[in-house]
């Protein structure tokens, strides 16, 4: 097998991003250590997940939350990868992350040609728009391909304007006030967080920015064939958490946020106990 061959099975939108061009902005993670010693460069791959729109039907989950956990999806490909790629470069070394990664994923895909940096802070690809997982293979060999200059988006303010958290400005994302993250928060949320999850309806993530955005329009419905095989749009009580996205946050935050959905405006208050489980 060839590289591009080995790639091109583990995702359908892969580049080369030189390791030099994102090592001075490397997240301070856990799974730093496992950065290969001398690293040379990044393999950064894009896997889109957005569904056909008959499945998404009475959705309140994001869509990314909708299919199965891209941790393990992602992270099976790319390691799957790094077997095929260490027998065809003996001797040098391979590291696969998906998510939990030192390296600034966006920057690195920009810089590997993938797309553009949107206002909201996201990779948009031409081909399926913001809606792609992205994860990355480091190695200590060095390859072919020089950084490319970042693009940026079309700065047409859809995204902030649309913003039900005025969380994106023209000096970035304020990821505080996102209300993505405001749905996985642990602990009661205040009463104007409740409400501005009520409004938008969804118990986990938002989608606003990227519905919104231009550049998604023509998005391709292309998922990944794993994605397709058991997604679920909407969550319920009680529901299984196995294989989700938001698994890993523990069912008290997902049944908390159901409740929020399901109370009137007066009785949100008080949806989670003080020992963190939700009253439903």
């Amino acid at each position: 097998m060839t590289l591009r061959e080995v790639m091109d099975a583990a995702a359908p939108l892969w580049g080369v991003c030189p390791f030099d061009a994102v090592s001075e902005r490397l997240i301070d993670c856990r799974a730093k250590q496992r950065l290969p010693a001398g690293a040379q460069t990044v393999l950064i791959a894009a896997f889109p997940y957005l569904l056909p729109p008959a499945l998404y039907e009475g959705r309140n989950l994001s869509r990314y939350a909708a299919v199965t956990d891209y941790h393990a999806v992602a992270l099976a490909r790319l390691e799957t990868a790094c077997v095929n790629l260490r027998a065809l470069y003996p001797g040098a070394s391979f590291a696969a992350f998906a998510d939990n990664s030192p390296i600034p994923e966006v920057g690195a895909a920009c810089a590997a040609g993938l797309g553009r940096r949107g206002d909201n802070g996201l990779l948009i690809t031409e081909a399926y728009g913001s809606y792609v997982f992205l994860g990355e293979i480091v190695t200590d060999l060095p390859l072919p391909g020089e950084a490319q200059p970042v693009r940026g988006c079309l700065h047409c303010g859809r995204c902030a304007a649309a913003c039900p958290a005025q969380s994106i400005s023209p000096q970035g994302v304020d990821r505080a006030r996102c209300l993505s993250a405001v749905t996985q928060r642990k602990g009661a949320l205040t009463p104007e967080e409740a409400a501005l999850l009520r409004a938008c309806g969804c118990a986990w993530g938002c989608d606003i920015c990227q519905e919104v955005c231009p550049l998604n329009r023509d998005a391709a419905v292309a998922p990944l064939p794993e994605f397709l095989e058991a997604p679920c749009a909407a969550a319920a009580p009680g529901c299984d958490l196995t294989g989700r996205a938001f698994a890993w946050r523990g069912r008290a935050v997902i049944e908390r946020n159901l409740a929020i959905l399901r109370e009137p405006a007066d009785k949100t208050e008080g949806t989670e106990q003080e020992d963190g489980t939700a009253t439903v």
